[in-house]
C-alpha cells in the first residue's frame, strides 16, 4: 500500500521538529479511522496512510509538486501523491510565482482540497464555500484530543454521499422487500436450484443494492432538489468537478447530450456543431428541432480518421453573419484519437459572439485532475487547462462519459453547467447574452434555478423512472477516487504511456512519431496546431500500421493475445489508458508488438482522391429541418436509388459513430459510395440504420417521399 500526499504551505516555527511528527501521526490515524468507515478498508496500524510534507516558500511550491518545477515535466515522487492542501493563515492571501495563490491553485491543482489553519491573534481570513475549510493550529498540533474533528473533516472532502448511504441501507436497515425490482434482491437467482450461479458470480451486494425509487430515504433522479444522500453526491461532484451544478445521468453521454441540447435550444434556433460528433449529437438537434450548420470537415485518409476543426475556421464561422445568428457551438474535446482543443481561445470568441459552448468531453473525464493538461495563455502568458469545465474561462457546458475512462459502470455519465454560465446569466455585463437572459428569466432578469428547472424538466424526459442504483453508486465513488487519488492515477499512466511508446519504438528502429499518431499526423493539413493551442491527449495511444493489411495482421495477433482495442481504422488501432489500466497491461500489449514489429510503422500517403471524396460525403448543409425530415412520412429505396434524395433516416458507421446520412440532408454519390466502402470492408453490420433482409442485399435507406419533400422545399412545413 502506498500512503498519500498532505502538502503544507507552513512558515517555519521553533518546534516544528517536535510538532510536525504529531500532526502527521494525528492526520494518518483520524484517515485510517475514516477509510475504515467510508470505504470498509482496515489499514495495519504500522502503515501511514497520510505524510506530511511541508513547503516553507510560496514560490517552492512548482519545485515540491513539478520535476524541476515545471509540470509538462511530471510530478516529483511526492508530488503526485497530494491529496489535501493546507496553508497557514498567514500565507493565505501569498502569491506562486506571480500569481495569486488562489488562482494558482485553481489552474494546476484545482480538485485537490484545501485548509486554512490559523493561528491565535492573526487577523482573521475569509475563505470560499468550495473546495475550502479553516481549521485551528490546535487541531493538528493536537489529534488526538480533536480526532473526531479531523474524521469530520475527511468525510466532507471524501466521503462518498451516495455510496455511504446505499450500503449503510442495504446492510443495516433493508429488511423485508415489496418492491421492485422483481429478482427482489437476488432471491430470485439465490433461490434458484439453475440460476444461483448467476447470484454467486456477481456477488451478493450487486443484487441488493439493486433497489427501487421506492426507497425514497436515498433519493430519485426525478426529483434533485430534495435533500437526500442523492443530492448531495451531485452537489459534491460539483465541487469536486469545478462546476456551478453536475447531475448523474444513468443512460450514457447520448442522454445527456439530448437533455441538454432540448434544454438550451428553441425550434429553428442554429447550432454550430462539428460535422463529425457523436450521433448522439444530432439525435439532440432532431429532437429540439434546431437547425445545423456544420462546420468544415476533413478526411485524413493516410489513418483514416477525421481531423479536428481548425481555430480559423471556427472564427470564421462564429463571424460570419448569417439570417439566423447561432445560439451554441458544440464540439468533441477531446475526439477519439486524442485531439484536444484550446478551450480557452474557443471560449474567448464564442463569448465575443454571444455563443454558448458546449463541449462533449466523453472520452477525457480526467483532465481536471492534473497540472500535465494546462498550458501557457499566448496573450496573458498565464497558465490556462485543457478540461473543458473549470473556474478558469472555459467551455459553459460539459458532458462526460464518466465510465469510459473513469471508475464507473457502463452508461454511468455526467453533466456539467460551468461557472462562467451561471455568471453570464445572472449578470448583465455581456449584452451579447441578453437572449440568455430572456431565455432563462425571472422576473425580468436571467435565472439559474429557472435554467435549472428547465433542465430538470428535459433530464426527465429521458431519465428512467427506475435507475440502477449501482450505476449512481459509482458516479458518486468515481469523483470521488479522482479527488483523492487522482493525480497519481493519472501521472501513473501518462508515465506508463510515455515508457511503452518509447520502448515500442527503440524495438522496431523507428522514431515514435513513426510508431505512434501524434497532433500533427491526425490533423495533417500543414498547419500549426500547436500554436493555436491544440493538443495530443497521450492516454489514446494510436498506433499506426503501414497497411491495410499489416493493421489486419497486428488485431489477429492482438486477438490471439486475448488483447482486446477501442476501435480500428484501416491502419491504425486506437488503445485506452483509463483509470483501471495497470502496469501489465502495457507489458502485455509490449509483447505483441515486438512479435510484429515489422507490421508497425507510419502508412504510406494515399492519394487526395479518397480525402476528397470522403470529406465531400459530409460536405452538405441540411436543405429542410432535420426535425421535419425525421418525423414525415418517407418512403424505402435501394441505397444506390437513394443519390439526390433527401435522407429522413440517419446512416451511422459504429465504430466511432459518425453519422453519413442525416435527416435533412440531399444524398450525394459521395455519401452513398462511402457507405458502400463500410459494408465491403466491415460487413453491412457496421451501418447502424441500413435496412435490409438476412443481411443480403438489395440494401434500403428511408427518404422522404415526393410528396413530403415538395411541400417541406416550398417552405410550407417551416417552423
Amino acid at each position: 500500500m502506498r500512503s498519500l500526499t498532505v502538502l503544507w504551505l507552513h512558515a517555519p516555527a521553533a518546534d516544528d521538529a517536535h510538532v510536525m511528527p504529531i500532526v502527521e501521526h494525528g492526520l494518518s490515524d483520524s484517515f485510517r479511522d475514516f477509510c475504515a468507515e467510508a470505504f470498509n478498508v482496515r489499514m495495519p496500524l504500522e502503515y501511514p496512510p497520510l505524510k506530511l510534507t511541508t513547503v516553507s516558500s510560496p514560490d517552492a511550491l512548482p519545485q515540491a509538486l513539478f520535476a524541476d518545477g515545471d509540470p509538462a515535466n511530471g510530478m516529483t515522487e511526492g508530488g503526485d501523491d497530494a491529496c489535501l492542501f493546507m496553508v497557514d493563515d498567514s500565507l493565505y492571501g501569498c502569491s506562486v510565482c506571480g500569481v495569486p495563490l488562489k488562482e494558482w491553485l485553481k489552474v494546476y491543482i484545482p480538485a485537490l482540497p484545501r485548509v486554512v489553519v490559523t493561528y491565535p491573534g492573526n487577523a482573521p481570513v475569509a475563505v470560499p464555500q468550495r473546495r475550502w475549510a479553516k481549521k485551528p493550529f490546535e487541531v493538528f498540533s493536537s489529534p488526538g484530543q480533536h480526532h473526531e474533528r479531523l474524521v469530520h473533516l475527511f468525510k466532507a472532502f471524501w466521503l462518498p454521499r451516495f455510496w455511504s448511504a446505499m450500503r449503510q441501507y442495504v446492510q443495516v436497515k433493508a429488511g423485508t422487500n415489496w418492491h421492485t425490482p422483481g429478482h427482489n434482491g437476488g432471491n430470485a437467482f439465490a433461490a434458484s436450484p439453475f440460476l444461483r450461479g448467476l447470484h454467486e458470480a456477481f456477488g451478493s451486494m450487486i443484487f441488493r443494492s439493486d433497489l427501487s425509487v421506492s426507497v425514497e430515504s436515498l433519493g430519485d433522479l426525478s426529483s434533485p432538489e430534495a435533500q437526500t444522500p442523492l443530492s448531495e453526491a451531485q452537489r459534491m461532484s460539483s465541487e469536486i468537478f469545478g462546476s456551478a451544478l453536475s447531475r448523474y445521468v444513468t443512460n450514457g453521454t447520448s442522454t445527456s447530450n439530448k437533455a441538454m441540447l432540448m434544454t438550451l435550444l428553441k425550434p429553428g434556433e442554429v447550432v454550430l456543431v462539428d460535422r463529425n460528433c457523436h450521433k448522439s449529437v444530432h439525435h439532440a438537434i432532431v429532437t429540439a428541432g434546431a437547425v445545423p450548420r456544420y462546420l468544415p470537415s476533413r478526411w485524413n485518409p493516410r489513418l483514416c480518421v477525421w481531423s479536428p476543426v481548425s481555430l480559423a475556421e471556427i472564427e470564421s464561422e462564429l463571424a460570419e453573419s448569417a439570417p439566423s445568428k447561432p445560439r451554441l457551438l458544440v464540439l468533441t474535446s477531446c475526439t477519439y484519437e486524442g485531439v484536444l482543443y484550446p478551450v480557452w481561445e474557443v471560449a474567448r470568441l464564442c463569448e465575443r459572439a454571444g455563443v454558448l459552448f458546449y463541449a462533449d468531453e466523453a472520452w477525457a473525464a480526467y483532465l481536471g485532475f492534473h497540472p500535465f493538461y494546462t498550458r501557457a495563455c499566448p496573450e496573458t502568458g498565464r497558465a490556462v487547462r485543457y478540461n473543458a469545465v473549470s473556474e478558469t474561462l472555459g467551455a459553459h457546458f460539459s458532458v462526460q462519459s464518466t465510465h469510459k475512462t473513469m471508475a464507473a459502470f457502463s452508461q454511468a455519465s455526467m453533466i456539467h453547467v460551468s461557472l462562467r454560465f451561471k455568471a453570464l446569466l445572472e449578470e448583465d455585463a455581456s449584452p451579447q447574452f441578453r437572449w440568455l437572459r430572456r431565455r432563462f428569466a425571472m422576473n425580468g432578469h436571467g435565472s439559474f434555478e429557472k435554467f435549472t428547472h428547465d433542465l430538470h424538466e428535459f433530464l426527465r424526459y429521458w431519465h428512467s423512472t427506475s435507475p440502477h442504483y449501482p450505476f449512481l453508486a459509482s458516479l458518486d465513488v468515481a469523483g470521488v477516487q479522482m479527488r483523492l487519488e487522482g493525480m497519481k492515477l493519472v501521472d501513473e499512466r501518462l508515465k506508463w504511456a510515455a515508457e511503452f511508446r518509447a520502448r515500442v519504438a527503440a524495438e522496431c528502429g523507428l522514431e515514435e512519431g513513426e510508431c505512434f499518431a501524434g497532433l500533427e499526423d491526425i490533423a495533417a493539413d500543414g498547419a500549426d496546431w500547436a500554436r493555436d493551442g491544440y493538443m495530443k491527449d497521450p492516454l489514446k495511444i494510436v498506433l499506426m500500421l503501414k497497411t491495410p493489411a499489416a493493421c489486419a495482421a497486428f488485431k489477429k495477433a492482438l486477438l490471439k493475445s486475448h488483447i482486446q482495442w477501442e476501435k480500428a481504422t484501416a491502419t491504425t488501432i486506437l488503445f485506452l489508458v483509463t483509470v483501471g489500466t495497470v502496469e501489465e497491461h502495457f507489458e502485455d500489449l509490449f509483447r505483441v508488438c515486438r512479435i510484429n514489429r515489422d507490421l508497425i510503422g507510419a502508412p504510406g500517403r494515399d492519394g487526395g482522391g479518397m480525402a476528397d471524396s470522403i470529406t465531400r460525403a459530409v460536405s452538405g448543409q441540411p436543405v429542410v429541418l432535420p426535425r421535419h425530415a425525421a418525423l414525415c412520412d418517407g418512403e424505402f429505396v435501394t441505397l444506390d436509388a437513394s443519390v439526390g434524395r433527401i435522407a429522413s433516416q440517419f446512416l451511422v458507421p459504429y465504430p466511432p459513430g459518425i453519422p453519413v446520412f442525416v435527416p435533412g440532408l440531399r444524398i450525394t454519390e459521395a455519401m452513398v459510395a462511402l457507405v458502400n466502402g463500410v459494408i465491403e470492408s466491415e460487413g453491412v453490420a457496421a451501418v447502424h440504420g441500413l435496412f435490409c433482409r438476412g443481411g443480403h442485399a438489395p440494401f434500403y435507406v428511408e427518404v422522404l417521399n415526393r410528396d413530403e419533400e415538395s411541400r417541406l422545399l416550398s417552405g410550407e412545413l417551416k417552423p
